[in-house]
């Protein structure tokens, strides 16, 4: 037997299913449901438009019928990148010219699968899309720790000048200001190295310069 795109011991995704069709969207939803994942369904443009900005956390894939009445799969393509400019959107279409798959594409799709859908095609392309999803969120966990590190390198800095500006102060002539500053300096290396927590940084940078200023 066939192991399920998202593996049992993972969380299911939650996905977003739209089609005006009801016999494929209840065969879809059952198809995606024993591959792993967590599937809200609808059967129009704007519902889907409404879940969309409803969903937190937000939908981050998204499969859409591309010619429904009202609302297209184009409209719902671009409200589910407005919404989560990460998600992963794959247009289905019964037609499959190239002209729509290029502006979908052009408009940020991940692509296109054509109706009727082959089940094994299908379910390679859930993986791909799947593997796609976790690169997005590797490289957005990636790029939230860069900015906490960029944080925590310029609250140091800003750290480290108030403490010059203050062993000045204590001293700028004598040595006092000096041992001051290098003691401060300690100080925030402990803290910056995690064996200081911001409390005690903050008693400890106290008690230093009430020493000092004594």
């Amino acid at each position: 037997m066939t192991p399920p795109v998202v593996p049992k011991h993972l969380p299911p995704h939650r996905l977003l299913l739209v089609d005006d069709d009801p016999v494929l969207l209840e065969t879809l939803t059952e198809v995606l449901q024993h591959e792993g994942f967590q599937v809200t369904t609808t059967e129009s443009g704007e519902g889907a438009e409404r879940l969309l900005m409803a969903a937190k956390p937000p939908f981050d894939l998204v499969l859409t019928d591309l010619v429904m009445p009202g609302k297209s799969g184009m409209d719902v393509l671009r409200k589910a990148l407005e919404v989560n400019p990460s998600c992963t959107v794959l247009i289905l279409s019964g037609f499959g010219s190239v002209r729509e798959a290029t502006e979908a594409m052009d408009q940020g799709a991940y692509g296109m699968a054509t109706k009727p859908l082959h089940l094994d095609q299908f379910r390679n392309m859930l993986r791909r899309l799947l593997e796609r999803i976790e690169l997005i969120h590797e490289r957005d966990h990636l790029r939230k720790h860069v900015q906490e590190l960029q944080r925590s390198v310029d609250t140091l800095e800003a750290t480290k000048g108030r403490m010059e500006m203050l062993a000045n102060r204590i001293n700028p002539a004598t040595d006092s200001g000096s041992e001051a500053l290098a003691d401060l300096e300690r100080l925030a290396g402990l803290k910056a190295r995690g064996m200081l927590s911001d409390d005690q940084f903050e008693t400890a940078k106290k008690a230093l310069l009430s020493r000092w200023l004594a």
